[in-house]
């Protein structure tokens, strides 16, 4: 591994002759938000970007739903948010004109946060593992080296020994921008309340470098700690941690998965910021926050068979290296298998992104110490903007408390992480609101674009769940769906609201072998299934939402047909 100390320019750190004793800055002070306040009873204000502006709905009915969830779903009005700062609302609205002209993607690689004086920030590389490629690189793709940057906020005097705990960062940016420098006010933070080093990586970018390059790049880092070279100070997994902010967050998280598939110790623990973990971009909460975000609203298809630049093909789009929300635990199927470390998943409930990490814990690793925040009216990575808002410095100090006593140490005295989800308020006077039902905040979005006629709720109208090589996608266990990959810009089939894992696996397995052309004695059976799921989701109160399909390859129908006619006859 090779360092040198960056030099002093404009917009990088300071050249450091000898790491100093860091003068403590006193951190900034959440700056208090007002108390609650009603939302103005205005109709719900989306842009037209792909569908037509919402009618005016009725609120969605309370009953005994938690009080995160009633204010969620009660949300009214156009942005700004009632709890942003002045400073927030300038800085959503000059982002998000950024976003739609460009202008982010093509500076993010040029753009260098300063850290504060006292914090080191060291660049560096790491040498690839040529050994390790993976399937679908290139062998040149698997020579050379990775740039990274070393940020140290804590004293660490001796570097051929190893430091207490490091975190291993890697930014987001949409796999297609984004540096180390661009994320300075997450790193040095996290270094400072997880008192760890912070090996913040620049890994390759699409289209450039499509995946697993960047899977690649993240486990040669981590690697590199585990398994070092001679003369290099060698840790253990327990004294490191994953973390990502929205790509990086989904990066951070499929490097996991990929350790746990293939024999490598996984780490200590796994913090992520707005994790983007459905590639596919299925889930609800893209549309319903889409007037709130700073995200564009609309996603660039590279074509037909390529969804993402980050892809090759749609293909990869199901990998849970790609998409970790694809992936699943010993609960879920392989039960060898084992549960993922503690993980803190920090979103913030007016994102785009919002519904990722949600379904991630309380869908496809229910079986793990996983940790959800949902911050009030906080949109992506909100954590970014550190240097002008409280309530984002109060969620990094959050999740340097979490790094801090989840690795480093001994195991025995880590506090044990019990699953569950908060709702953070923006008011710091206010405590934090457990979430019993956080899957139906997602419920509850289908309901609202259902009943704004963005997603099509007649399953007349569709004749497939998803359908890709001869496979059919996963869905939820509460029913919503956990992927969808079309050429249009459509929501899949929802299941929602009182619909069972057994309804939803009829309604996919019938929707797939409608499209059987060469079956039509099972078609018509399958219609029949329809049908029946669909008068015993609307007498539940169920919820069903549909999309007109594309061109669709039906599974082995005979399989299909028998497997829905079971569960039907349950």
């Amino acid at each position: 591994m090779t360092d040198d100390t960056t030099k002093s320019e404009p917009q990088t750190e300071p050249e450091q002759q000898q790491q100093p004793q860091p003068q403590k800055q006193p951190e900034e002070q959440p700056v208090e938000q007002p108390t609650e306040q009603q939302t103005p009873a205005v109709p719900p204000r989306m842009p037209t970007m792909h569908f037509p502006r919402p009618h005016v709905v009725a609120p969605v009915d309370q009953g005994d739903k938690s009080e995160a969830r009633r204010a969620i779903a009660a949300r009214r009005g156009p942005a700004p948010l009632p709890t942003w700062s002045f400073a927030m609302t300038l800085i959503v609205r000059s982002v998000r004109n950024a976003m739609q002209s460009g202008a982010v993607s093509k500076g993010g690689r040029r753009v260098a946060v300063p850290a504060p004086p006292g914090v080191r920030v060291v660049q560096t590389t790491v040498p690839m593992r040529p050994e390790r490629i993976m399937p679908g690189m290139a062998e040149d793709e698997a020579k050379g080296s990775v740039p990274a940057e070393w940020v140290d906020y804590h004293a660490y005097r001796d570097a051929s020994k190893p430091a207490e705990r490091v975190v291993i960062y890697m930014h987001g940016g949409g796999y297609t921008f984004g540096s180390p420098g661009m994320h300075r006010s997450v790193t040095w933070r996290l270094a400072k309340h997880g008192h760890a080093r912070v090996l913040s990586l620049d890994y390759r970018l699409a289209p450039k470098s499509t995946f697993p390059v960047a899977v690649f790049d993240a486990l040669c880092a981590y690697l590199h700690l585990i398994d070092p070279p001679a003369g290099q100070p060698k840790y253990e997994p327990h004294q490191i941690s994953f973390s990502g902010d929205s790509a990086g967050g989904g990066l951070s998280t499929g490097l996991l998965l990929y350790c746990r598939d293939n024999g490598i110790p996984m780490p200590g623990a796994v913090v992520t910021f707005s994790p983007w973990l459905d590639l596919s971009l299925s889930l609800p909460a893209r549309h319903i926050n889409e007037a709130y975000d700073y995200l564009p609203g609309t996603m660039n298809q590279t074509s037909p068979t390529r969804f993402v630049p980050y892809v090759k093909t749609n293909d990869d789009l199901l990998s849970p290296y790609a998409s970790p929300m694809f992936a699943r635990d010993g609960d879920g199927g392989d039960a060898s298998k084992p549960p993922l470390p503690p993980m803190l998943i920090q979103v913030g409930d007016a994102e785009r992104v919002r519904d990722d990490g949600i379904v991630f814990a309380y869908n496809t690793f229910v079986g793990s110490p996983i940790r959800v925040e949902i911050y009030e009216d906080g949109v992506h990575v909100f954590q970014i903007f550190a240097a002008a808002d409280g309530f984002a410095r109060e969620a990094l100090r959050r999740a340097g408390v979490f790094i801090k006593e989840q690795t480093g140490g001994t195991v025995e005295a880590r506090p044990p992480v019990v699953p569950g989800t908060v709702w953070v308020r923006a008011n710091r006077r206010l405590p934090d609101v457990d979430v019993p039902d956080p899957m139906g905040i997602i419920d509850d979005a289908v309901r609202e674009l259902v009943a704004r006629g963005v997603w099509k709720c007649d399953l007349e109208e569709t004749s497939v769940f998803v359908v890709r090589d001869g496979a059919t996608l996963d869905r939820s266990r509460s029913g919503v769906p956990t992927a969808r990959i079309a050429a249009e810009d459509a929501p899949a089939i929802i299941i929602s609201g009182a619909a069972s894992a057994a309804a939803a696996d009829a309604v996919v397995a019938a929707s797939v072998t409608a499209v059987a052309d060469d079956n039509a004695e099972a078609e018509n059976e399958v219609k029949g299934i329809i049908a029946q799921v669909d008068a015993e989701l609307k007498a539940a109160g169920g919820v069903t939402g549909a999309v007109d399909s594309a061109t669709v390859t039906a599974v082995d129908v005979e399989d299909a047909v028998s497997t829905a006619v079971a569960i039907a006859a349950q």
